[in-house]
């Protein structure tokens, strides 16, 4: 390896911040954040831990961007149907990978719907 090469990624692992610790209690809760209404579960009950309510808010405010999204969608004819599906697919894709980033104590801050979750 070249030591331009070392030295971007001693800066690129230096500037990550360590993952958290999952709680057992907690996983479940990291789920159901991201599916959909299901996140004012961890929302509204968990008070003990930032990270799952962090979770929660970004899950929530992922489902509502979406939702108002494929509303508009509608007044679309044709080219609304297909963006739609395209649409459903990146959610599910974008879930599953929220999902599994939680899961193993990091925060992604999904592009757009991360910094509207942070003003609540």
């Amino acid at each position: 390896m070249k030591p331009e090469e070392q030295l971007r990624a001693q800066i690129q692992t230096a500037s990550a911040p360590p993952p958290e610790t999952v709680r057992d209690q907690d996983k479940i809760m990291l789920v159901f954040a991201y599916l959909g209404v299901l996140a004012l579960i961890p929302l509204l009950t968990v008070r003990d831990s930032e990270f799952v309510r962090w979770h929660a808010k970004n899950g929530l405010t992922l489902h509502i961007v979406t939702a108002v999204a494929f509303i508009v969608l509608q007044f679309l004819p044709f080219v609304g149907w297909f963006l739609g599906c395209v649409g459903i697919l990146g959610l599910i894709v974008v879930t599953v990978m929220a999902i599994s980033k939680a899961l193993r104590g990091e925060r992604w801050r999904i592009p757009g719907i991360s910094g509207l979750a942070d003003k609540f």
